[in-house]
């Protein structure tokens, strides 16, 4: 699916897609469970972030956190929830997830 999405904004078709950088490209999220959902799907087919040649990933991860940083600033997250699972579809990508007091899962100050 993360080939598809790649494929989609090479050909312009993929309506998600919001920037290009080096590495990767930021699109975001079909689906909007946490507000500001969004992907960094790496330009290379790779399965695991260790299997980029060392400067690509040392800059991939620079992006990554960049894109990290301005989905925080754009929808004033609270916390950044940040991971790269792959079990369902082997392309290096990046769930970023913007978090809020309140939604699901977050516990305030008083973890109540």
């Amino acid at each position: 699916m993360i080939c598809d999405r790649v494929t989609g904004i090479q050909n312009g078709t993929n309506p998600y897609f919001v920037k290009e950088l080096e590495t990767g490209y930021v699109v975001i999220g079909d689906h909007q469970y946490f507000r500001g959902y969004t992907l960094f799907l790496a330009k290379k087919h790779v399965r695991e972030l260790h299997d980029l040649p060392i400067a690509i990933r040392q800059k991939h991860l620079a992006e990554m956190a960049i894109v990290s940083e301005a989905v925080a600033q754009a929808f004033s997250a609270e916390k950044m929830n940040i991971e790269s699972l792959g079990n369902g579809d082997a392309h290096l990508h990046w769930d970023l997830f913007p978090r809020y007091a309140g939604d699901l899962g977050h516990h305030g100050q008083n973890g109540k």
